[in-house]
Order: structure tokens, then sequence, then C-alpha cells
């Protein structure tokens, strides 16, 4: 029933959905420390919540984007890690972040094929 609803708003709306779903996670994510060698600086991930929360518009979209591009280089995206309660937490908020990007690259698609 939630993806029903979600789906039949207007893009904008879905996308004041996403960032308020993802908002919660961003002060635990801050809070607890993460492991140096996975390369993440925190600024980055703040970056991307306070990015995810402007008026939508291409330059803001475009600007998410590359900061996921910068954000999958750090040594995280080239390891496995095996996470403790905390790592976890961590790992599943960056990929919340990242499907939002992925999210908002669909949705660049979409509007220049149409």
């Amino acid at each position: 029933m939630r993806n029903e609803l979600l789906a039949a708003l207007p893009p904008n709306q879905r996308r004041q959905a996403a960032v308020l779903a993802m908002w919660p996670w961003r002060a635990p994510l801050l809070a607890f420390q993460m492991d140096e060698a996975w390369g993440v600086d925190p600024s980055a991930l703040e970056s991307l919540f306070r990015q995810a929360a402007q008026a939508p518009s291409e330059a803001a979209d475009r600007a998410y984007l590359q900061a996921i591009t910068e954000l999958r280089m750090a040594p995280l995206f080239a390891s496995e890690v095996d996470p403790d309660t905390i790592e976890h937490f961590h790992l599943e908020t960056i990929d919340s972040l990242l499907t939002f990007g992925a999210w908002l690259d669909a949705l660049a698609q979409s509007r220049s094929s149409a």
C-alpha cells in the first residue's frame, strides 16, 4: 500500500518523501565514528544530506550525483567489510544515500528521453 501511494506522487513529492525518510538517520550516522580504513569523509556524507534536501533542480541533482561519484571512490567500496552493529548502520545509511542518487539519475534520464 505504501509503495502504491509513493508511486502516485509527483517526482518532487517523492523526492521530499525520500529525504524525510532518510533524515532521521543523519544524526546517528554522523555521531558514531566510522572506521578510518573506509576512507569516508563525514563532511561528504553531511553534504549529501544537505544536497538531498535542496529544492529540486537539475543543477542540484547533478551536484548530488557528483558527490556520490566521489563517495564511491572511498576505499570502503573497494573492499569487503565484516561490520559490527554501528558499522552496519553506517553501511545501511550510506546505501540509502546511494539509492537516492540512483533514483535522481533515473529521473534525469527519463526527463532527457522525454
